[in-house]
């Protein structure tokens, strides 16, 4: 079962590799990207039936990387990858 680091202020940490590969970027290009400020997040909490969970997305150009995982725990229950 995968997991990631929760933050303890009610975020997820996604390891730049994790999300790297998922994105289908070679490491050093996402590095580069993510100094340059060309990463964006956005971190949710869910509400209703997603209650308890986090659902983080990233975006690097024109790509897109959405997790979401257990609050609690840090599990991850989906991941979607493409062309945002």
């Amino acid at each position: 079962m995968e997991r990631l680091e929760l933050d303890g202020e009610g975020g997820v940490v996604i390891p730049a590799e994790w999300a790297a590969e998922r994105l289908g970027v070679p490491l050093a290009a996402f590095l580069a990207d993510l100094r340059a400020g060309r990463v964006y997040s956005l971190m949710e909490r869910g509400e209703g039936e997603d209650a308890g969970r986090l659902r983080a997305t990233l975006r690097n150009r024109a790509r897109e990387l959405r997790v979401v995982v257990e609050a609690a725990t840090g599990r991850v229950i989906a991941v979607e990858a493409g062309r945002g």
